[in-house]
């Protein structure tokens, strides 16, 4: 599988029930309906690919999860923040994914750099062996999956707290600037991210390790 593939084998896990989601939505479905739609568009997802690829899609079922998860407190509720907190508990799934991804000793990264190279078993038999080898090489995805993931989780968390104590006029703003700092503190990382591994003198790509000889 090349980069083309797995960016848009998730730009389907993600994209798809979002656009189902705001489709209906701005048709003047209900709310409600609109939600079920997109939480089943995701779990279409999810099903298709474990009937063709024999696998679970982890991003496909967060998202699914995601949708189910806010129709479910909606219905309960009735109250109108839900539907400002739905964005925030699909951003809070993916930054506990990550987080959680590396608690169990497999960074979201990785995973997804192997499934890039799901077809080649040469390159999987090398990331294999380089992960249990090289402890840097480990923490070149352990690294960036627990900081995105942490900005991701804090984020959510963040905003879902002010959504609950603010007025709901004022949380667009806020809501913005919440995006425009977790964007910021990202760039940040990454340029810091990528000078230390200059510093370091290591340039090799995530996608393809340095090391690496087709067989």
């Amino acid at each position: 599988m090349d980069k083309r593939t797995l960016i848009t084998g998730l730009a389907w896990d993600i994209a798809l029930p979002a656009v189902v989601f705001y489709v209906l939505d701005a048709a003047g479905v209900d709310t409600a309906l609109a939600l079920a739609a997109g939480g089943a568009a995701a779990l279409l997802r999810v099903a298709a690919v474990a009937t063709v690829h024999r696998r679970l899609d982890g991003v496909a079922a967060v998202v699914a999860a995601g949708f189910v998860l806010v129709l479910v407190v909606s219905l309960i509720t009735g109250d109108p923040r839900v539907l400002l907190v739905r964005e925030s508990l699909l951003t809070g799934a993916l930054g506990l994914l990550l987080v959680g991804s590396c608690a169990i000793g497999k960074p979201a990264l990785y995973a997804l750099v192997r499934r890039a190279h799901s077809g080649n078993r040469a390159m999987l038999a090398h990331l294999a062996q380089r992960w249990h080898d090289d402890p840097g090489f480990r923490a070149r995805f352990t690294l960036p999956s627990l900081v995105i993931g942490g900005v991701l989780l804090v984020e959510s968390v963040a905003r879902i707290v002010l959504i609950c104590t603010l007025p709901l006029e004022v949380m667009p703003g806020v809501s913005t600037g919440l995006h425009l700092g977790a964007i910021a503190i990202l760039v940040v990382f990454a340029m810091w991210l990528r000078n230390r591994r200059r510093r370091a003198g290591t340039g090799e790509s995530l996608t393809t390790p340095a090391g690496f000889r087709a067989r």
